[in-house]
Parts: C-alpha cells; structure tokens; sequence
C-alpha cells in the first residue's frame, strides 16, 4: 500500500476543506463547470511526452511515444455528475492511465446537463463507441470514473446486447452503479467521505434527471443486467459513498475485483502527475488492464 506524501495529504484537505463546500454551496452547475475547468488542470500534470491530439469531436488523444500508434486504444469517459468536466479537465488521469497500461487513450466528450439532461450523455458515449468501431479502431478497454464509470457500464452493456465487438476489459473508479435510493441512509453508510456533499447527488437527480424515475435500469446499471460483461477492476476509497455501489458491483457482476484505497478523497486519481497515491493508483489499474488484454 502506498505511503501518503505531503502532497496527498495536502490534496486530501483540499478536498474536504475546499472542494466539498464549493460543490455544496455552488449550486449554478456552469459555473461550477467553468471553476472545475481551472482548477482540475491545476492539480495534476500531464507526462512532458504526451501532449494530447484534439479530434473533430473534441475527444483527447493520447500515446505513449513507447507503445506507438497501433497499441491497443483505451476510451476514457470522464466524470463531474454529468454536469461538470470534460476530457481536459481529466487529462492528466488518462495520460498516465494510457502510459500504464500500454495502450493509447482517447478521452471522448459527451454532452452535460441540466442543457442536456438523460439520455445525452448516455447516447453520447455508446455513439463515440459506434464510431470507434466504425473507424476501425475499436476499444480494447473502456474506462471511467463517478458518472462515467457509470457511462462505461451503459457502453458494455450496449455492447453485449447489440452483438458488436465488446471490450477485453472494463475500469471503473468509484463508479456510480445507482443512482436510486435514500441519499441521507447512503451518507450515514459513508462517515468518512471526504469530497461528495449530500447536496451533490441532489442536484444531480435534479439537473440530469428532471422526472426520471432514478430506478430505471437504463439510468443505474446496478438495476439492470451486468451479467457476461468483460473483466473488471473498479477502484474507490474505502470511506466514500460510492464504495458502497463499488461493492454492489462486485456481487452483481461475473469478474470484477475491487481495490478500495485508505483515507482519500473520490476520484484522488484525478491529481495524477502531483501525488503519490495518484500515480500508484493508475499503475495498478494499468497493469489490471495490461493483464486482461493478454
């Protein structure tokens, strides 16, 4: 397990001290938005080596100038809600994701709400899938973390149960598995999260989710079918809320192995470049990756 540094330690106060009442008392999510844009590149730091390519879809590209331009692609769909974030604001995580496990990365872009409530997102991310498969390069992984992990669920299954070529492996950082339930009794579950206010799940189900039931199985993929899909490694912290769908994930699906982290704030992976227990994090679920592409 990783030694905390100075950084860790400092990025883990900022998120409890900083970042959790911004996103209790910032409740406009474009400007939480705009914030999020200045400050997630901040934290992190992007390899000297990977400058990312820009797409006509404004997807990132990423490749590890070790691997080259035929190594197997990872797509990568960022978190924030589905209100906040995009590929750049993740795009420290994805290159050093991409440089662990061998493989070039493309970090796509799907549409946010409350502008683009449920299905966007949802539509965005199997449709950049299609593409990929399109253009021939279809994804060997599939990767995302809170909402997107949550994208990436919907993406394999849209997979499977079209019948087109599915993914060798799933990576799931502190997905959202389902989005349904009581927010206060998930909360009293989770006395040491660190980052998520009850106020931010809330506001998701208000601006993602206006007169959607949350229960739907095509909203919260713990609700649906989660049989046959690729192998899975889902990585949270131990005292988070999301852990508890972390767990769900692992008696719901056929192979998943779960690798829950001390003492961290959700998503601690997106300060990869500054922190220890960042870059630790990705090495391991790189070499999961590495491993289940063999």
């Amino acid at each position: 397990m990783t030694t905390y540094t100075f950084a860790d330690r400092f990025f883990r106060w900022q998120a409890r001290y900083v970042e959790r009442p911004t996103l209790h008392f910032v409740s406009p999510q474009p400007l939480l938005r705009r914030i999020f844009a200045v400050t997630a590149p901040l934290g992190a730091a992007i390899p000297r080596d990977m400058a990312p390519m820009e797409d006509a879809n404004g997807a990132l590209w990423f490749t590890p100038p070790e691997v080259g331009p035929d190594a197997p692609l990872l797509m990568y769909i960022h978190g924030g809600g589905f209100t906040i974030g995009g590929p750049r604001t993740h795009a420290a995580l994805v290159a050093h994701l991409a440089r662990a496990a061998g493989m070039r990365a493309v970090a796509i872009r799907y549409r946010l709400a409350p502008e683009y409530p449920f299905p966007a997102a949802r539509d965005d991310a199997v449709d950049a899938y299609d593409r990929l498969l399109a253009a021939g390069t279809p994804p060997a992984a599939v990767c995302g973390d809170s909402a997107g992990g949550c994208l990436a669920l919907q993406v394999a299954q849209h997979a499977r149960d079209s019948g087109i070529v599915q993914p060798k492996a799933l990576g799931l950082i502190a997905p959202i598995g389902d989005i349904s339930g009581d927010i206060p009794s998930r909360f009293a579950g989770a006395p040491d999260e660190i980052l998520i206010p009850p106020a931010w799940p809330r506001r998701l189900l208000t601006n993602y989710l206006p007169d959607i039931d949350p229960a739907d199985p095509a909203v919260s993929p713990l609700r649906g079918d989660l049989s046959n899909l690729p192998p899975t490694m889902v990585q949270a912290a131990t005292g988070e809320t999301l852990a508890q769908d972390a767990q769900r994930l692992a008696n719901a699906m056929d192979d998943v192995s779960v690798d829950l982290w001390p003492e961290l704030a959700h998503v601690w992976h997106l300060h990869a470049g500054r922190s220890r227990a960042a870059d630790d994090a990705l090495k391991r679920l790189g070499a999961f990756l590495r491993d289940a592409l063999r």
